[in-house]
This record gives C-alpha cells, sequence and structure tokens, in this order.
C-alpha cells in the first residue's frame, strides 16, 4: 500500500472533533453510498458489516440511515475505533451502530448479511474469503476499488475472483464498487 491511506486516517483523527469538517468529508460519500444501497438491495432487514469505518464513520452512518440498516463498524486502529464510537454517538445512531476493534481480514462472530468494505482495507481477497465464511449463504459483499491512478495505493481482489454486480463511482480515488454474493 502506498502513502495515501495513512495520510486519510491522520486527516480523519484530526478533523473528527470538527462537526463541520466531519459533514464536509462526508458529504461526497453520500452518493457512493446510495449507489452501493442500490446494488446491493440493502434495507432495513439487513444488518451490515462495514470493514475500515475510520475515525469518521461515514459509511456506517449513512447505511444506518439511509438503508435503515443495523450496521457493525469495524476497524483495526483503536484509535479510530474510540473516535468513531464518539462521532456515532453524537449523531444519534448509538442505536443502530456498534463500533468494535477488529481486524476485517478476521472471522467476525457476529451474523450479518451483507458488508460494505472500505477501500484502504487490506488484505482484500483475504477478507472476502473470510467474510464467505463467517455469513450465510445469499450475503453480500460489497467492495470499493481504487482507480487506474491509484491502484498502487491501495491492495485489490485477485482477478480470479469475478463480481456479480458493478456500479461506477463518482470518486477520483475509486471508481466503482463491486458486487460479491455469498453462494456457499
Amino acid at each position: 500500500m502506498g502513502w495515501i491511506p495513512p495520510v486519510i486516517a491522520f486527516w480523519e483523527k484530526a478533523s473528527s472533533t470538527s462537526r463541520l469538517l466531519t459533514r464536509l468529508y462526508a458529504l461526497p460519500y453520500r452518493q457512493v453510498i446510495e449507489n452501493e444501497i442500490r446494488m446491493g438491495e440493502l434495507g432495513p432487514d439487513d444488518i451490515i458489516l462495514n470493514i475500515g469505518c475510520g475515525a469518521i464513520p461515514f459509511t456506517a452512518m449513512y447505511l444506518a440511515t439511509l438503508a435503515d440498516a443495523a450496521v457493525y463498524a469495524v476497524d483495526i486502529d483503536p484509535k479510530a475505533v474510540e473516535i468513531a464510537r464518539k462521532c456515532v454517538k453524537k449523531a444519534g445512531l448509538s442505536h443502530k451502530i456498534t463500533v468494535l476493534k477488529q481486524d476485517g481480514a478476521a472471522a467476525f462472530d457476529r451474523p450479518f448479511t451483507a458488508s460494505v468494505v472500505a477501500l484502504q482495507a487490506a488484505p482484500k481477497t483475504r477478507i472476502l474469503d473470510r467474510m464467505k465464511l463467517s455469513s450465510a449463504p445469499g450475503a453480500k459483499f460489497i467492495f470499493r476499488l481504487a482507480s487506474a491512478p491509484y491502484r498502487d495505493q491501495y491492495d485489490a481482489i485477485d482477478a480470479g475472483c469475478p463480481a456479480d454486480r458493478l456500479v461506477a463511482q463518482p470518486m477520483r480515488t475509486f471508481d466503482r464498487s463491486v458486487l460479491y454474493r455469498n453462494a456457499a
């Protein structure tokens, strides 16, 4: 991985105390998450695992509000988890979102029907394999994949794992989200 993910992680932590900076940071992601909700047909019956939530868990917050889903937001960084819990509480979403410190590539021991995996999460192929083992048949897994100029900055999924669906995204660092289903 490159230098961009650690810089973004630092910026999220530093700006998380500002309500204005948090809102500005999350704003361009609303369309991304709306696209992912449509592609994955996510809704109130889903329990969504958000891997790589970061210090500002905007994906989890949008999933909880736009899809009306319950969300487990996980991150491997203990400081990011601590800050994310405060963000969720300030947003009044503690009843919908549980923030946990966990490696996204480790087994998840709670039931979930779908997942959304952040661009900076790694190793993506191992995360996908682990989610297939940790979920029921029919579970949906959405990954954000780097656009061509940023592929050296972020981990990718093995080419031997063909996606079930794809949606284009209006972001500079990632130009698509892909959907996999647990056929097991």
